[in-house]
């Protein structure tokens, strides 16, 4: 893992402002998710301007995402040998980010607002440092999540979690999710708490957080990837992309 981490600083460079190129790049991470990544794809697209960039990191997946993306000539792909997590992968494909803003959108979240880019970067502008999905803490999940893409590459900024999660057989002293310990540091950065501009959930279908609307803005079914172990339905997102996308006629390939 150290090399790991040392290949990921390596990636990383500096850039000037004017290296920036105007617009938006919308990042996802794939594994083995076909069904739900084609329909974020298309809600993507859909919902977005269209000079957005869409890149997709496809974590060695084998249930034929490969092939997808291959005939998907609108998407970049970044494709790695193996699952390196969320987190590590969304740091490895940052780097290549060259666009002004940058929005990640978990491959089982997608937008349901064609506003969803507009008002989170007018709440960048307006002094935020991040924009998107509020769960719980004080953080902005990276289920939808906008920032300035030179603020990630000129502090190092990384998605990986800290700590350990809980176990069945103990309880770790401190976990911190995909992009907690990120928002940590933006918050002594930036001075405090204000720098994050935060969408609360405005509709919630459950168990827990699954089938959360942000702001109105973006679904997340969270854990769709999961299966049935983790008690989460396929039918509710079937439902949920019957609800939100059938008028533009976006097909669940699930189904």
């Amino acid at each position: 893992m150290h090399g790991l981490g040392r290949t990921v600083a390596a990636l990383r460079r500096n850039r000037s402002a004017t290296d920036y190129r105007p617009g938006v790049t919308v990042v996802t991470v794939n594994w083995n998710s076909l069904p739900f990544l084609s329909v974020m794809l298309d809600a993507t697209r859909a919902m977005s301007p269209p000079d957005t960039e869409i890149l997709v990191v496809d974590n060695g997946s084998t249930d034929g995402s490969r092939d997808y993306l291959a005939t998907r000539r609108d998407v970049r792909v970044a494709r790695l040998p193996l699952n390196f997590g969320h987190g590590i992968a969304l740091d490895l494909a940052l780097p290549t980010v060259d666009t002004e803003f940058v929005a990640i959108l978990d491959v089982d979240a997608f937008p349901i607002n064609d506003k969803w880019l507009s008002v989170s970067v007018a709440a960048l502008e307006s002094g935020a440092l991040v924009a998107g999905a509020h769960m719980h803490r004080n953080f902005i999940h990276p289920c939808f999540f906008v920032t300035r893409t030179k603020l990630i590459h000129d502090l190092g900024l990384t998605f990986r979690p800290f700590g350990r999660t809980q176990s069945r057989f103990r309880v770790a002293p401190l976990f911190l999710d995909v992009a907690e310990a990120l928002c940590q540091r933006l918050i002594i950065y930036g001075g405090g708490s204000a720098v994050l501009h935060r969408f609360p959930i405005t509709s919630l279908k459950g168990p827990g957080m699954a089938g959360a609307v942000f702001g109105g803005l973006v679904y997340h079914n969270q854990g769709a990837t999961w299966g049935e172990r983790k008690g989460i339905a396929p039918s509710d997102w079937h439902e949920a992309v019957g609800h939100h996308l059938g008028t533009f006629g976006i097909v669940d390939q699930a189904e």
